[in-house]
């Protein structure tokens, strides 16, 4: 069953990656990471008011309230990190390196705390990060550039950034990402999801106060205030579908981790540029590459034997 979760997790990431990548050629990267967190604060809020109706809610321990103030404060700034590298840089540069640094920090993390998965499974994971790599650090090729998906969006693709720029903004996406599947998969069995509940609103406030502190430094006016937090109208409902995956993925990463070893959790939700790739073939309408192919058999032959290790 944790491996279900993980895809799921993956997948769910995936398109909201997608979303979000989408979202920030049309508004300005602070707006959509303030969007999509303000969002999934509501979504996390209206679910625990839910089930707070119909059943008792779990009682956290306040290890799993302070993990949960950690993920807020370095998962705004890790998403910023990835939608800056994917505005700005090559997505076959970006992509690859995050979702594999993301992988490693928690298997490595793992492995030290005690998990010691099979040879079988530890075969798995080579392959499925392989795979990653694959997916998503495929060259440019016809079809599967910029134009294309710029006569869909109608959005033109900015000047790419320098090599070690993008390397760096992947780096440390990939670093913040694994320090948050860490901090959520050590919270406690009881919980629930107490940590995003207390993780969300200080990450929408840690937005809003970073924003605010650099244009009261700038001395600039309000409406590049608004600019920078409030994304166009037309932006909202991909902003509002990557608030909702946002929220839906650490969820069901969090009940994967109770199921099965963060090792393995980890690398299957680093399986997303798989769900992203897909979604620009059938929405932007891109080929996938040969590389890709062998990516996603890689994958999948990775998940596989993670799941039978």
């Amino acid at each position: 069953m944790a491996v279900v979760l993980g895809l799921l997790v993956s997948l769910a990431y995936g398109c909201g990656d997608f979303l979000g990548g989408l979202s920030t050629k049309r508004a300005r990267v602070t707006a959509v990471v303030a969007g999509l967190f303000a969002i999934s604060t509501a979504a996390i809020s209206l679910v625990t008011l839910g089930w707070g109706l119909v059943a008792d809610l779990p009682s956290p321990t306040s290890g799993d309230l302070l993990l949960g103030v950690g993920t807020g404060l370095i998962g705004p700034l890790a998403l910023g990190l990835l939608y800056q590298g994917l505005a700005s840089g090559r997505m076959s540069v970006v992509a690859p390196i995050t979702a594999v640094v993301a992988a490693v920090v928690p298997f490595a993390w793992g492995l030290s705390q005690g998990e010691r998965p099979g040879t079988t499974a530890l075969v798995g994971v080579g392959l499925a990060l392989l795979g990653v790599l694959a997916v998503s650090g495929a060259p440019a090729h016809p079809g599967n550039d910029s134009p294309t998906a710029g006569s869909t969006t109608n959005l033109s693709r900015p000047a790419e950034a320098s090599t070690a720029r993008t390397v760096g903004l992947a780096l440390g996406a990939g670093v913040g990402f694994g320090a948050v599947y860490v901090m959520l998969g050590s919270t406690s069995d009881q919980a629930w999801l107490w940590p995003l509940v207390v993780a969300r609103p200080i990450s929408l406030l840690t937005v809003i106060l970073g924003v605010g502190a650099t244009l009261l430094l700038a001395g600039d006016e309000r409406e590049e205030a608004r600019t920078r937090l409030v994304a166009p109208r037309a932006v909202w409902p991909m902003v509002a579908g990557a608030g909702i995956l946002d929220v839906t993925a650490n969820s069901l990463y969090i009940t994967a981790t109770r199921l099965g070893p963060l090792s393995i959790v980890a690398v299957l939700s680093a399986l997303y540029p798989a769900a992203t790739v897909v979604l620009a073939r059938v929405v932007l309408h891109e080929r996938l590459h040969r590389l890709q192919l062998v990516g996603l058999a890689l994958a999948t032959t990775g998940v596989v034997a993670m799941a039978t290790g």
